[in-house]
């Protein structure tokens, strides 16, 4: 399984950020990068976890644990240019390489004007299930998979939206995956299931910095996720 993938899973747990501030930063200065770099390095140290905070917009399963009827979504992040720089110094930090300053400003100039939302999730199906009961919606539906990497639920994403302030932008699925880990079905036995996140980068340099916001997707099944915020509250 990707490291990123699992650390992600393990870091869904929803707890409030210290403070908040009137708009999300979009463009980060050198104050803002080296804050971002310490936050994730210090996260790494001394908590042994990554505390996504408020930026975890809505968690559906917690654990590898399915209970009844439980959605093939795991949990959304609203990834702001702080919290992608954070996250990336946290994992460098936790795999033994931290970022210089010099790395970290070059990942941060890539990140400025950019929201990402990631959607973390399982398959429906269990791996030894979903290549027989998905081949026929592969052909029916004429998904297009990546020829370097396995055929899955993921290839049924499609784009989302974020509406804020009257405006709708739109954004198309980065994969990453399929893994796979073992999970508790209702009955107690162990069943293994793709997973994978699915990224959604708004890349709009008109995208406002606050405002109420509304963010629409659907999951490989065709179930819609509607999530509202704002992102004044936010940095």
């Amino acid at each position: 399984m990707s490291g990123r993938t699992l650390l992600g899973l393990l870091g869904l747990a929803a707890l409030t950020l210290g403070s908040t501030v009137q708009a999300v930063t979009l463009t980060l200065s050198p104050a803002v990068v080296t804050e971002a770099l310490k936050a994730g390095e210090d996260m790494s140290i001394k908590e042994g976890g990554y505390i996504l905070g408020s930026y975890l917009l809505k968690a559906y399963n917690q654990d590898v644990i399915l209970r009844p009827n439980s959605p093939e979504i795991d949990g959304i992040v609203l990834g702001t240019p702080f919290e992608r720089l954070r996250y990336e110094s946290y994992l460098a930090r936790l795999e033994g390489k931290p970022l210089t300053t010099a790395q970290a400003s070059a990942f941060a100039q890539n990140l400025n004007g950019k929201i990402t939302v990631r959607v973390y999730s399982h398959s429906p199906y269990s791996v030894a299930d979903e290549e027989e009961q998905w081949q026929l919606a592969y052909k029916t539906n004429k998904i297009t998979a990546n020829p370097d990497k396995e055929k899955s639920y993921l290839d049924f994403f499609k784009s989302a939206t974020m509406t804020v302030a009257g405006r709708t932008y739109t954004a198309a699925p980065l994969v990453d995956g399929p893994y796979r880990d073992n999970f508790t079905l209702p009955s107690g036995q162990s069943d293994f299931r793709n997973l994978g996140v699915v990224s959604y980068t708004f890349d709009v340099p008109s995208l406002p910095a606050s405002g109420a916001f509304k963010l629409s997707f659907k999951d490989s099944r065709g179930m819609p996720y509607t999530i509202s915020g704002n992102l004044q509250t936010y940095r």
